[in-house]
């Protein structure tokens, strides 16, 4: 059974997101930033994002593990290898949900000196905060909603999708799969 999940953000409205947030950090760090994306999820959104920015970047990269449920603990499990001391830092995350994996590496980086750590997230969904955490540039704020798309997945599936979907994670538990055909015209 094939399932029409809710466009929350087509392909244009991406780039009008991505070209705003490109004009604030450029403005904001006209002398030059580094940018330190979390894999997986924030690569599209970082691809395009540096692509519209005005001023000198560079990037590296960062995994975390998952945080363990109810424990609240994260992992550093790829560090950056970028020397960041002295300089200006925005992590570039896909969605800022319970703040415990950006509290984390804000945390991390800031034990090494930059000039200043901030945080940029395409997708913002403050419902579901259990930990504090100052975001500077925010795509898109969403209630508690499950999506989609453009670097966000269900079991490793729809990161490729040039919008962000909302879809219901009851459908997807039961068959990961349900969306294909609606988003892709499989």
């Amino acid at each position: 059974m094939a399932h029409t999940p809710e466009i929350l953000l087509g392909q244009d409205e991406l780039s009008a997101v991505v070209e705003r947030l490109g004009r604030e950090l450029s403005e904001r760090h006209d002398d030059g930033v580094v940018m330190i994306a979390v894999l997986r999820g924030s690569v599209p959104f970082l691809a395009d994002l540096v692509r519209v920015m005005t001023i000198r970047t560079s990037v590296d990269f960062v995994a975390l593990s998952p945080y363990t449920p109810g424990t609240g603990r994260v992992r550093l499990v790829m560090d950056v290898a970028t020397n960041i001391e002295g300089k200006h830092v925005v992590i570039v995350e896909d969605i800022v949900d319970t703040g415990l994996t950006s509290a984390f590496l804000i945390g991390e980086l800031q034990r090494r000196n930059p000039a200043s750590v901030s945080l940029c997230t395409l997708v913002d969904r403050p419902a579901r905060r259990v930990v504090p955490v100052p975001i500077d540039h925010t795509g898109v704020q969403i209630e508690d909603r499950f999506v989609i798309g453009y670097g966000l997945d269900h079991e490793g599936r729809y990161r490729n999708l040039q919008v962000l979907a909302i879809a219901d994670p009851t459908v997807l538990a039961e068959d990961p799969d349900a969306y294909v055909e609606a988003l892709y015209g499989a």
